[in-house]
């Protein structure tokens, strides 16, 4: 991504982030990710690409949108008043369903590390297959998430097959 790129995709940010009068800190909550990321987002500067989709979340907005405006100038709709998908959810989801523990904690160390998840769970130091288990788990409760259907108060049946 260009440095003008992230230029506009950074003003946008800022703009819509003040005009829902919300701190970096708590934006950066929503996502998850540092406020020190945030920051740089706003700034402009280099981020991992993951980290604009914490962004879009964090406002309610559709995966891809800043893509979007990047390519076409098509603005993100107005943030929606839950964001569709937010990292602290996420963990308490996680918390509460019925993963091996092993897995939990991958995921939970994931989803705090900010950025792409993802690339946190390929980067950890855990046996190949509870990445994997962790991957999987992590796209199912991303989907429920964003389709709506988890409840995050009721706990999730996520039990390993016998």
């Amino acid at each position: 991504m260009s440095p003008e790129e992230r230029a506009a995709i950074g003003a946008l940010v800022r703009r819509r982030r003040a005009a829902e009068r919300i701190s970096q800190e708590a934006m950066a909550g929503r996502a998850p990710m540092s406020a020190v990321t945030w920051g740089r987002v706003e700034d402009g500067k280099a981020v991992r690409v993951g980290t604009y989709a914490g962004v879009e979340a964090a406002f309610g907005w559709p995966l891809g949108s800043l893509t979007r405006y990047v390519e076409t100038g098509e603005e993100p709709p107005e943030a929606s008043v839950e964001p569709q998908l937010q990292g602290g959810d996420l963990v308490g989801t996680v918390l509460d369903s019925s993963y091996p523990d092993a897995v939990k904690v991958l995921l939970v160390k994931a989803l705090r590390a900010g950025g792409d998840p993802v690339d946190a769970l390929l980067l950890a130091d855990a046996p190949d297959g509870n990445k994997v288990k962790a991957i999987r788990a992590l796209r199912e409760l991303q989907a429920e998430h964003v389709d709506g259907r988890a409840d995050p108060e009721q706990p999730c049946d996520r039990s390993e097959p016998a």
